[in-house]
């Protein structure tokens, strides 16, 4: 795609309005699936080619890089959707026949938090029974984190898992016999059967870090969890609930502190008697 748009063309003949040009023409051109492209994969496409003029300066290939003189597309990373809790039965009951091998992959994301990609790509080898965690690799960050077993996620491997080699993938595509590569499109068809609207697979990811903000676990745990490097990223799900709220607002309350220290007092003496 990129080859193909600057084909023919110099690093000096690429000036700022081509990359302009470039950029809107991806913007209204529609993808494969005939469906509207996104401004956050045009945006990662200028990000290569940005990459490719750094590198060509280091090389002395040419001397500047037209997309430092390009405005970025405004993307919005606010968009914040998890799975409900009245939308998982149905999302579950929708999992069967042609979309049954959706049910222990969703199950899993949704209890592990596990990237798309680090799910699909999981094998027999990085899941440890004994210490109960599964070792995530090829993750965003670069850097393997262990992930904790839930007594429904341990089940769930543990079936998967037996009879397989060492090697082998924990889920696998019965109509290939290796790897799923993607399921967005089985998803989609089962979010729309389920009547569920404007969820994607990602979600999933965020429905684990959602329901772990909501028991009370701080941000820093649910980002060791979620291989998050900055727990900045962490607050979405560190939400204050309803429950949440009207608790600390009855903590303003001079009878309500009182009451606290007293009950704090008591334990101490109990502990320390």
């Amino acid at each position: 795609m990129i080859r193909s748009f600057f084909s023919g063309k110099s690093f000096r003949d690429v000036s700022p309005l081509l990359i302009e040009k470039f950029k809107s023409e991806r913007l209204a051109t529609p993808t494969k699936h005939e469906t509207t492209r996104s401004r956050t994969t045009v945006s990662l496409e200028l990000a290569l080619v940005s990459r490719i003029f750094s590198l060509a300066v280091e090389l002395g290939e040419t001397d500047k890089n037209p997309c430092s003189r390009v405005r970025k597309l405004k993307l919005d990373n606010q968009r914040y959707r998890y799975l409900l809790p009245e939308e998982e039965p149905r999302l579950k009951e929708t999992l069967t026949g042609q979309r049954e091998h959706l049910l222990d992959l969703v199950s899993i994301a949704i209890g592990t938090g596990l990237r798309k990609n680090e799910e699909l790509s999981l094998k027999v080898e990085q899941l440890d029974f004994v210490r109960n965690v599964i070792i995530a690799t090829r993750t965003k960050a670069g850097k393997n984190r262990e992930v904790q077993m839930n007594s429904e996620v341990r089940g769930i491997l543990l079936r998967l898992a037996r009879h397989k080699r060492f090697g082998d993938y924990v889920f696998v595509n019965p109509k290939t016999g290796t790897r799923f590569k993607d399921i967005k499109h089985s998803f989609q068809k089962a979010c729309e059967l389920a009547g569920i609207e404007g969820l994607v697979w990602h979600d999933l990811r965020a429905t684990f870090g959602t329901r772990l903000g909501e028991a009370g676990f701080d941000a820093f745990t649910i980002a060791q969890l979620m291989g998050h490097s900055d727990v900045r990223t962490t607050q979405r799900y560190v939400r204050a609930t309803e429950l949440n709220k009207r608790a600390a607002v009855e903590a303003a309350l001079l009878g309500h502190n009182l009451a606290t220290r007293e009950r704090k007092a008591s334990t101490i003496v109990a502990v320390s008697a």
